[in-house]
């Protein structure tokens, strides 16, 4: 039995009930989960796990494909197999990761929408994340025109909306296509995400509810990255 994705639906939610389905050692899987895994350069979620009243401190999340792993400090009992698990997220970790992957995936949409220009790769942290833009002639001009249009966006309190295609639909979507390089999970639906303004794009991550709730975007450029690539290190202010 796959593990529900509870996040997935309700991106708010701090906490839910589960059961535990299988486990060896600090490693436990559970009949549906509120733990974000590492994922497409979001980290995973971080919290604890409630089994008989003892309090199991989650470090790491992270998907087989089937199943999310919830990793503990301590070893699990050895009759944890069918027992309740309650969960609860740290949610300082789970909204700061929210923000920021809004942030990204709305530089991602217009970076392709303003120059028709892909992001190869992004990465989230507590506190900073970066991307790699891919385009020929980057300047400071490209990049200042970017900021204030991505800015402009998050500005206008828009809220982001998510439906599912067909795997095979979105295959013929050339745009999306563009925009996520051809790499398609080997899903039978697609998670579709769309901003006002925005070019829709395929994700799976977390997300605000409303683009107010980013703040503002605030980035400098770090690393060349070959002649058509630059590394751009953004963080968020209210």
């Amino acid at each position: 039995m796959e593990t529900k994705l509870i996040y997935l639906d309700n991106q708010y939610q701090k906490e839910c009930d589960s059961t535990a389905t299988w486990f060896e050692f600090t490693d436990l899987i559970t009949d549906q989960t509120v733990f974000y895994p590492t994922s497409d350069g979001q980290p995973n979620d971080r919290g604890k796990v409630i089994i008989d009243g003892r309090e199991y401190v989650i470090v790491d999340a992270w998907s087989d494909g089937d199943n999310v792993h919830l990793m503990s400090h301590d070893t699990f009992p050895s009759d944890t197999k069918g027992k309740k698990v309650h969960q609860i997220l740290d949610w300082d970790v789970r909204y700061i990761h929210m923000r920021f992957r809004t942030a990204l995936k709305i530089i991602s949409g217009i970076s392709y929408g303003l120059f028709g220009a892909t992001t190869r790769i992004n990465q989230t942290y507590d506190d900073q994340a970066w991307f790699d833009l891919e385009m020929d002639d980057i300047s400071n001009e490209v990049v200042e025109k970017l900021f204030q249009e991505v800015n402009r966006v998050i500005s206008s309190n828009v809220q982001p909306r998510f439906r599912y295609i067909k795997r095979d639909q979105f295959i013929h979507e050339e745009e999306m296509m563009k925009i996520c390089k051809g790499r398609v999970p080997d899903l039978d639906n697609i998670r579709i995400m769309e901003i006002d303004g925005v070019p829709p794009q395929m994700e799976f991550g977390t997300n605000v509810s409303n683009t107010s709730e980013i703040g503002k975007v605030e980035y400098k450029t770090t690393l060349v990255k070959g002649k058509i690539g630059r590394r751009i290190n953004i963080t968020l202010t209210k």
